[in-house]
């Protein structure tokens, strides 16, 4: 299948420390959502201390660039497996090259994630899913509906 102009101009992937960190497909963000909901729950409460879930998924929905990487930094430091099966997941580069590669290292960790967040337009879909909510409120304003 031909891939139109639109597709061809999308960066699908960019090289960071040696390793080819790509645009995600659909798929791969679920995977991604399996490696977060088979967390242990004391690797949760460390990352978001003392925070209650809908606490956590009001910080994601107001979250930037910068805010992601405390929050993985922030993971690393406490529990350093799982944030690190996490940005293998989201960047495909394999958990041993993340482990033990010293031309990673934390520096390097956070420059893949920084770009997976460019590659997969992380910024664009949050926009555009406060856009949704937004008409989505509207609605419910206009129709009289509780929600």
């Amino acid at each position: 299948m031909a891939k139109t102009s639109s597709q061809l101009s999308i960066q699908s992937e960019k090289l960071v420390r040696g390793y080819a960190v790509k645009r995600l497909p659909l798929g791969e963000y679920l995977r991604a959502l399996d490696a977060l909901r088979e967390a242990p729950e004391t690797v949760l409460s460390a990352v978001f201390p003392g925070m209650e879930a809908m606490d956590v998924l009001a910080l994601l929905r107001k979250i930037d660039k910068n805010a992601l990487s405390g929050l993985m930094l922030n993971a690393m430091t406490v529990i350093p497996s799982e944030a690190v099966k996490l940005l293998s997941v989201l960047t495909g580069v394999p958990i041993d090259a993340l482990m033990n590669d010293p031309q990673i290292g934390l520096d390097g960790a956070a420059e893949m994630l920084e770009a997976f967040w460019e590659l997969n337009g992380i910024e664009n879909f949050i926009r555009a899913a406060e856009r949704m909510a937004a008409q989505v409120k509207q609605l419910r304003a206009k129709t009289g509906s509780k929600g």
